[in-house]
């Protein structure tokens, strides 16, 4: 019988050896690029540390001591969601736009995108209201709009006016996984769902540049000569980057893409390119076998766990953490168009690393609460008893 709290500490463990790794990646990748800027060459990577460190602590802080039961409380609902809210507002007000995104906070010289913790707060917060309200949202279809319209479409319409298509695309695509599997009547379930891809395609067809981004993911070889944000260039460097990286790579800190500055962002978003050419296909096929090993674990809590709140908890964010590693790899091996989704753990980004550790913690505290054993039991087929 496997220990109730393996799956936790596996997740935990795989998330701390992708995030040394990517500190080590975030150096390699960053290097050059900040001599060019006249910074030291070590600033981005002392960041992700220092980031790394903040994460870690907080989600053993969470496993210790958050017992996610009580979030099951109104006084707690409401501030948590509050300050998703909040944070959301603020960055569009005091917010500093960089690549056509208003997702930045600039405090004492620091960065933070309060979406990325805003975003593990919906997902917390939706999947405790369930719980919570589960009888009025399955039986009142005002209610069920309602939570909807405050708990998702809301925060989903402030990210989107930060011009974070990505985020929020993978904040709807968590939510909904965890609707997916509750015994709501069909019909609630399909409304947001359809809702949802109407506001991705108005959000797409209304806003130039992300039409272009498509036309750029399906055509990248006419668009090489074009520059801004209407050029494949960064694409066709991350298609140089895997032709270089071979099988076995080309050594670490040995990248010629970010060491010439080929590929601009080395470190965060094409930081799977990265990846690939200094520790070849092999390594990032490594990397995502992590990635799938973390969903495995997540999946598995949420299986093994008695209690809805908890078996939502789980779903949402292991389906949280795991979509943001299939978009950013989809998007350096162009099959998907160029959103900034950076890779979890590995990229550049204090706040999606602190963000995501704390993710981690609150999945390390549904595992720690699993039952010892499962009560799950088999039927043997043909005989009417159970073994």
């Amino acid at each position: 019988m496997v220990n109730r709290r393996v799956y936790g500490w596996s997740i935990f463990f795989t998330a701390l050896f992708l995030s040394l790794l990517g500190v080590v990646f975030v150096y390699t990748g960053s290097y050059f690029w900040c001599l060019r800027q006249g910074v030291s060459p070590y600033s981005y990577a002392l960041k992700q540390g220092v980031a790394l460190f903040i994460g870690v602590l907080g989600a053993l802080s969470i496993y210790r001591f958050l017992n996610y039961r009580d979030l099951v409380n109104r006084k707690i609902l409401r501030l948590i969601y509050l300050t998703a809210i909040l944070l959301l507002i603020l960055v569009l007000i005091f917010g500093k736009e960089i690549n056509n995104s208003k997702s930045w906070l600039v405090i004492g010289g620091f960065s933070l995108q309060p979406a990325e913790l805003s975003k593990v707060l919906i997902i917390v917060f939706v999947s405790t209201y369930l719980k919570y309200r589960w009888y009025d949202i399955q039986n009142n279809f005002r209610i069920f709009v309602a939570f909807m319209v405050f708990g998702l479409f809301l925060p989903d319409i402030l990210i989107l006016a930060e011009g974070d298509l990505g985020s929020a695309m993978i904040l709807s695509l968590s939510v909904f996984a965890v609707l997916l599997v509750t015994r709501l009547n069909y019909r609630y379930t399909l409304l947001p769902i359809g809702l949802g891809f109407l506001l991705f395609l108005f959000a797409v067809v209304t806003t130039p540049y992300r039409l272009m981004r498509i036309k750029i993911l399906l055509h990248p070889e006419n668009y090489i000569q074009t520059t801004g944000k209407y050029s494949s260039y960064q694409l066709v460097q991350a298609f140089v980057a895997f032709a270089k990286g071979k099988l076995t790579g080309l050594g670490i800190g040995e990248g010629i893409q970010a060491k010439f500055q080929f590929l601009t962002y080395a470190y965060s978003d094409f930081m799977y390119a990265h990846i690939a050419e200094e520790v070849g296909a092999l390594g990032a096929i490594f990397i995502l076998l992590l990635f799938l090993f973390i969903l495995y674990s997540g999946l598995s809590i949420a299986d093994r766990t008695d209690e809805q709140i908890g078996k939502y908890l789980a779903l949402g964010l292991t389906t949280y953490i795991f979509l943001q590693a299939v978009v950013h790899i989809g998007v350096n091996i162009g099959l998907l168009p160029t959103t900034g989704i950076t890779l979890p753990f590995m990229s550049a980004g204090g706040s999606s690393l602190i963000s995501n550790f704390l993710a981690v913690g609150v999945l390390m505290a549904v595992a720690k609460s699993l039952p010892s054993e499962s009560k799950v039991k088999a039927r043997v087929v043909g005989k009417g008893r159970y073994a």
